[in-house]
């Protein structure tokens, strides 16, 4: 699924409707869809997945520094070989009191990027093992520029799901060391 545009400007309660939709039709698409990465047998029972609560405080603006000198890199993958990316960008945000960066890759022939990461809920347990992912716009942004990155859409990959998916891991330096407690979880509430 691609990113979804979350102007700044939203109010609260447009901003939470965009993400209650948003969460709404990837259930849709993982009961029903021929792509969805739900073994067949089990869509019937499918009731959704589990989020964590809306929260307006990982909903922030991030510095976006493009790289220098875009180069392939190759990440490390759940089964079998590398997948390659291009080193896109450099977010630079503030989660409470804390600063913190992410790297942000740029796969051949989409706009979006993908930010995979990994933070203190992977560690405990309440989010996939290896990582969520996060795709962001970053239409219209330059050196100094902000883009929003918003937890709250943050997701777990495809092989989260099924064994049968290669799915890339997060570089070791996409480690966020806070409980980032939005987006999609795997633990019952």
């Amino acid at each position: 699924m691609s990113p979804i545009p979350l102007p700044v400007t939203d109010t609260d309660d447009a901003w939470r409707a965009r993400i209650a939709a948003h969460r709404a039709d990837k259930d849709e698409f993982l009961a029903t869809h021929d792509q969805s990465p739900i073994p067949p047998a089990d869509r019937g029972t499918f009731d959704g997945l589990r989020y964590f609560d809306i929260d307006a405080s990982f909903r922030v603006a991030a510095r976006y520094q493009p790289a220098r000198d875009p180069e392939a890199v190759e990440l490390e993958t759940t089964r079998g070989p590398p997948a390659e990316y291009t080193r896109a960008a450099v977010l630079g945000f503030d989660l409470g009191d804390s600063h913190h960066t992410l790297t942000a890759f740029r796969v051949e022939g989409e706009s979006s990027l993908f930010v995979p990461f990994t933070d203190e809920t992977t560690d405990d347990g309440r989010t996939y093992e290896h990582g969520r992912y996060l795709d962001i716009d970053p239409a219209g942004a330059d050196g100094g520029d902000e883009v929003a990155l918003d937890f709250n859409l943050a997701y777990n990959p495809f092989c989260a799901y099924g064994g049968s998916f290669l799915c890339a891991l997060p570089p070791a330096d996409n480690h966020v060391p806070a409980a980032i407690t939005a987006g999609e979880r795997v633990d019952a509430d």
